[in-house]
């Protein structure tokens, strides 16, 4: 017996150890410890990583458990692609606190002690989402000159939508990828255009932004480095004219000018995804609405209206409409020998396009009027609906009369705001 307890001695330092370095791990523990601080070299590092690893799958991949079935909508995702780098780099990751004026949110928040190194970091990232949103986002970052426009950055339209940029195309394409609302699990959408938006906010808090880094997180946006507030100028100059601001762009960053067929393909495809991402606000609102009615209320408070109606929404479509045709009109109208001039004209000309051109269209592009539902429309009756102001924005309008099909005037049983 005597061997047996030499052994048994032995093991017990080891024993002893591994419990040690075990509770140094999930008990009194920041989400994940710093190694190495924000500098130029970890920006491009970062820039890098968002072009190769930030993809469509990143919340749906069973392989990466940490984030795998991550229910988010638009701010989380983009707050997500800076935390989760920050993370797999050992980076510090502070916000400020939407709560307390002052305070920030930071990587060192040790309430889920006792917890392991991953369900530390999925309990913050979920924290993150709770307590974020696209307004916090413009405080937590800042913008920048159109020609600094680089993988990583974000658009932030507060209140309304963000979007991550993903890569810069030689031709001087911001490609974006985003989430949307409601929360949930879903793959990221990837758009190989520039966002549906142009900066109009007088207080400069929409617009191309970059992350603030940790030990500048409590300064302004103009003691930022790198700050520019041009955009802003430059969109007022173009009257928010969607293709003349982002022609702008596009030569700034291109290392070649884009093709009339390549401009024209980008377009279409930017107010297809446009139109589309419209269905998902109609969707909301309707789902909302059957929910209170549910609860024996019929209408909406002011509170919620502002939340699902779309009046500028649907200005913003209109004004893309306008902007495309004016692009069309600009390089050549309905060229017969371009596929994209054929999409363009099923969609703009004024006489009614043969069915075949049709087909075309609505094989490249149609519009679903609400989730769930196999209901869809033309771009080119989308149009049509617009300019002869059918849309209806108010939350309360049944579908057909969101979208315009119906072409009596909604008349309404609820207070409008």
């Amino acid at each position: 017996m005597e061997p047996v307890k030499k052994m048994n001695l032995m093991f017990l330092p080891l024993v002893a150890f591994c419990l040690w370095f075990f509770s140094l791990s999930v008990a009194n523990a920041a989400v994940w410890k710093d190694e190495h601080e924000w500098d130029a070299q970890w920006e491009r590092r970062y820039q890098l990583w968002v072009t190769k690893h930030w993809t469509d799958d990143v919340f749906m991949d069973p392989s990466r458990p940490i984030y795998y079935k991550y229910a988010q909508d638009c701010a989380d995702a983009s707050y997500a692609m800076r935390l989760i780098f920050a993370f797999e780099h050992k980076l510090p990751f502070v916000v400020n606190d939407p709560s307390r004026k002052g305070k920030v949110i930071s990587n060192k928040k040790s309430t889920w002690d006792g917890q392991a190194n991953g369900v530390r970091m999925r309990k913050f990232i979920e924290y993150i989402a709770d307590v974020t949103s696209t307004s916090s986002l413009s405080k937590d970052t800042y913008p920048i000159a159109l020609n600094d426009i680089k993988p990583g950055d974000i658009y932030v339209a507060p209140g309304v939508h963000s979007y991550q940029i993903v890569n810069v195309t030689d031709t001087g394409i911001a490609e974006v990828m985003a989430s949307t609302t409601p929360r949930k699990e879903r793959f990221l959408l990837r758009t190989p255009s520039f966002p549906f938006y142009v900066p109009d906010s007088k207080s400069k808090r929409d617009g191309y932004r970059r992350f603030k880094s940790p030990k500048n997180i409590l300064k302004s946006a103009k003691k930022q480095p790198g700050y520019s507030d041009e955009q802003f100028e430059i969109a007022k100059k173009f009257e928010f004219d969607y293709v003349k601001f982002t022609d702008v762009i596009a030569k700034r960053l291109g290392k070649r000018p884009e093709k009339p067929d390549e401009k024209t393909t980008r377009l279409l495809l930017a107010l297809c995804m446009y139109a589309n991402d419209r269905a998902v606000y109609v969707y909301d609102a309707l789902w909302h609405l059957q929910e209170i009615r549910k609860k024996g209320r019929q209408c909406m408070t002011r509170r919620e209206y502002n939340d699902h109606s779309t009046p500028g929404r649907d200005k913003r479509l209109g004004l893309f409409f306008k902007s495309v045709r004016g692009h069309i009109d600009r390089v050549g109208r309905f060229d017969p020998r371009s596929t994209p001039a054929r999409w363009a004209k099923a969609v703009f000309a004024n006489d009614e396009p043969p069915e075949w051109e049709m087909k075309h269209l609505n094989k490249f592009c149609r519009v679903q009027l609400t989730l769930g539902e196999e209901l869809y429309m033309s771009l080119r009756e989308l149009r049509k609906n617009q300019e002869d102001g059918h849309l209806v924005s108010d939350p309360h309008a049944p579908l057909q009369y969101r979208w315009g099909v119906a072409k009596t005037e909604y008349e309404g049983e609820c207070k409008t705001y």
